[in-house]
């Protein structure tokens, strides 16, 4: 596949062990903006069946655990109708399984047999179901803090489990030097493909909601993956003439903890280093300076979204209003629901609003 560097403007056939541009900036697939709609494969559901739409050669045995199609449940938040799309239910019980199925199966196929990945926990949890169900050794750098649940996690499918002392941020120095070294990196925050794969997103939320694009999506967001595959997603949509707008995309984050918040608000095109000023509980946020920082703000900026925050106490109370209608999930997914009012103020309330729930409570249970 071929990949452009959108920091520079360089592109090049795909090398698993380049895994980013010669100038620094991430890769991004290089795809075709058209989305043929007769391409979706209507035997099966999940990721796979956008096959004909990721255009992914040479994988003809794919790795799959059952990734995507996540249901998409409309509920009544304080007198507002809300669609919550359960990503939780995937896999390994986050949304990081869609974009790990595709590409642990682009790694199977070209020859890969040992990878490295950094985590606070769930993406570490992904690459490490995957690569042990495709046969790949895996080794997960994760701060020595995370959910103790989530490295356990991590350690049953059999990986190499390297705790690193001090912040998230030291875990991604750590695998950046094994990367340096020579070892694939997987990374979910770099990786072209794991890109690509959570574009299935947008489509399933299109087809879920009979070919329509909802007039907001609300992110919990710190790589901001799934925030940049649910945009790359409508557009392919909109430019193909199947919705006529992109959903005003929203990034959440803690607002002890909101290097996108504090970048969005200051207009600035990139995102720099942050310093939190204390731990928040939605500990799978905790990313200082997002890889993609630049085309999230794009994306929020087109878009006519915006960046978000919530206060510690009002996730806590999301937490708990979620249980009280049936959601279980981890603290992160519910910064998401702590702003909907907020939300609801800027795009009204006759808009359709998608929520995804990023992750199972399962992994972080907050004490009663």
């Amino acid at each position: 596949m071929r990949v452009i560097c959108q920091d520079c403007g360089n592109t090049e056939a795909f090398d698993v062990r380049v895994f980013r541009c010669p100038c620094g900036g991430p890769w991004e697939p290089q795809q075709s903006v058209d989305f043929d709609d007769s391409l979706i494969d209507q035997t099966t559901h999940g990721v796979w069946r956008y096959k004909n739409l990721l255009a992914l050669n040479g994988i003809n045995s794919p790795v799959e655990l059952g990734a995507g199609w996540t249901p998409l449940v409309e509920t009544d938040w304080r007198d507002v109708s809300v669609f919550f799309k359960m990503e939780y239910l995937s896999p390994t019980g986050s949304f990081k399984d869609r974009g790990t199925e595709i590409e642990v199966s682009f790694l199977r196929a070209g020859g890969v047999n040992e990878v490295v990945e950094d985590s606070s926990g769930n993406a570490g949890a992904s690459m490490a179901a995957y690569a042990a169900r495709a046969g790949i050794q895996a080794t997960i750098f994760a701060p020595e803090s995370a959910s103790p649940t989530k490295l356990a996690q991590i350690q049953i499918f059999g990986a190499n489990l390297k705790k690193i002392p001090g912040p998230r941020s030291e875990a991604a120095r750590a695998v950046l030097k094994a990367a340096e070294d020579g070892a694939v990196y997987a990374s979910h925050a770099y990786h072209p493909v794991y890109l690509l794969g959570q574009q299935t997103a947008a489509w399933e939320i299109w087809e879920q909601l009979g070919r329509q694009a909802p007039g907001a999506v609300v992110i919990p967001t710190g790589q901001g993956g799934l925030l940049l595959g649910i945009w790359f997603g409508f557009k392919r949509l909109m430019h193909s003439g199947l919705v006529e707008k992109i959903p005003k995309i929203f990034a959440v984050q803690p607002e002890i903890f909101s290097p996108i918040s504090e970048a969005f608000s200051k207009r600035r095109n990139e995102i720099k280093g942050f310093s939190p000023t204390a731990r928040s509980i939605a500990d799978g946020l905790a990313i200082t300076q997002p890889v993609r920082g630049k085309r999230i703000l794009q994306a929020l900026q087109e878009s006519g979204g915006g960046a978000l925050t919530a206060t510690e106490m009002e996730i806590e109370n999301a937490y708990h209003e979620l249980a009280e209608r049936g959601f279980f999930v981890e603290p992160t997914s519910a910064v998401a629901a702590a702003v909907l009012e907020k939300v609801f103020r800027q795009v009204g309330g006759d808009e359709e609003i998608v929520v995804p729930l990023t992750g199972s409570g399962l992994k972080s249970p907050v004490r009663l």
